[in-house]
Parts: C-alpha cells; sequence; structure tokens
C-alpha cells in the first residue's frame, strides 16, 4: 500500500493537468516524484513522433546539459528504437550497458551516470515515449519498475500534448 509520502506525488500530478502550462507541470511533478524513490541523477522524457521516426526531449533534470526541444533520429538512438517497438523497459545495470547503448556515454558517466531504465508510455498498443532514470552503478533493479511505470502512466496526457503539438 502506498504511503502518504506516495499518495502525495500521485496528487501532484493530478493536480498538474490543472495547471497553466500541464506539460510541463506533469513532467516537473513526475521528475520530482522519482527523485527519491528510486532516485535519479539524470531523469529525461522523450516523446516519440512516430511520423517522423524521431525522439524529443521533451523534458531533462539537468536542462543546462540536456536541454529540452532537441530532436533526433531513431537512427541514432537504437536503445530507444528497441523499446519502442518492444513497448518493454529496459535496465543497464553496469558502465558497459550505458557504454553499449548510448553514444553520449562519456557525458553520462561525467555525471556520474552507470545505469538506466528506459521505461515506455503506452496508450493502448503505442508506446507514446519514454520516462528515463540515470543513477550511479547497479542502482535500479526489477523491483523499481512497477514504481516507475505507474507513475509515468500518469503523463499519457502530456505526452499525448507533444505529439500534437
Amino acid at each position: 500500500m502506498p504511503g502518504m509520502t506516495d499518495i502525495a506525488h500521485l496528487q501532484r500530478i493530478i493536480a498538474a493537468y490543472g495547471s497553466d502550462d500541464p506539460v510541463a507541470a506533469v513532467f516537473q511533478a513526475l521528475d520530482q516524484a522519482l527523485t527519491n524513490k528510486p532516485g535519479h541523477r539524470l531523469f529525461t522524457i522523450l516523446v516519440y513522433h512516430p511520423q517522423l521516426a524521431q525522439s524529443q526531449r521533451a523534458w531533462s533534470s539537468q536542462p543546462g546539459i540536456y536541454p529540452p526541444g532537441g530532436r533526433k533520429a531513431l537512427s541514432q538512438a537504437p536503445r530507444m528504437r528497441q523499446v519502442l517497438a518492444s513497448g518493454e523497459p529496459f535496465i543497464g545495470h553496469t558502465r558497459e550497458d550505458i557504454r553499449e547503448n548510448y553514444p553520449d556515454h562519456e557525458k553520462l558517466f561525467a555525471l556520474g551516470c552507470e545505469s538506466v531504465v528506459n521505461m515506455p508510455v503506452r496508450w493502448g498498443g503505442t508506446v507514446l515515449g519514454t520516462v528515463n532514470l540515470l543513477h550511479g552503478a547497479a542502482h535500479y533493479c526489477e523491483a523499481d519498475l512497477p514504481l516507475i511505470r505507474c507513475l509515468a502512466q500518469l503523463a499519457v496526457p502530456a505526452f499525448m500534448a507533444m505529439q500534437a503539438a
């Protein structure tokens, strides 16, 4: 059963739906909800634009290093392609997992990021994008996935708004 802190995070995410800028407010509330449990050093949200075969960074906890707004072709992001195709999360436990799957691995290592979770956000059979958490080596495990998945799915309206923009 969720504790009061978990309920407060859920309430903040839901309250963000009614803000003047609901997309940013939802993503910020999601970032905050995942800060302590399971935690992250870098938190990003990528929205998938299938008609363009591109992903767009819609949110970043480190906007000075990983600014929102940029797009990249899925041909440049093999791990993103796999998560989008399978609809299943990816956990990278080690520095080697980061090196093999992310061309910007040196930048990630400089932030102390040596493990990752890429959680797909789905509506029906469609993957709308991913919620991505990065932290120190071996930080994430399978037991973290249900919480990440549940909170990430609350952002479906924000993902859909980003795709429509």
